[in-house]
């Protein structure tokens, strides 16, 4: 890859361009699916209050399953694809997320 073409990839990868509604206040008690609005390429998640887990490939997150997402950390950029599966769930109770889906 040249550098050119990494650099591209790069800003790609930054840029986003929000699709759909910012979503807030969804109960991740158990485990929840995160349906990609239409066209959307990327997710922008953060965890609030408690710190949540979550699996790209559709099997269920547990407390102390799935990628860890801290409370207060700012917000992380997951790229999907076609076959990606996002579950959330939190750790402790009354966690809290808010997502927004990108292009």
């Amino acid at each position: 890859m040249g550098k050119r073409t990494y650099m591209a990839t790069i800003q790609d990868s930054l840029w986003l361009n929000p699709v759909g509604s910012h979503s807030d206040g969804v109960d991740i008690s158990s485990a929840v699916t995160l349906t990609p609005a239409t066209g959307s390429v990327k997710l922008l998640i953060q965890a609030l209050e408690q710190n949540i887990r979550y699996t790209l490939d559709g099997t269920v997150p547990t407390a102390s399953k799935g990628f860890q997402i801290k409370a207060g950390d700012p917000p992380i950029t997951i790229p999907i694809g076609d076959d990606t599966v996002i579950k959330v769930i939190e750790e402790a109770a009354t966690a809290d997320m808010q997502y927004q889906w990108a292009n």
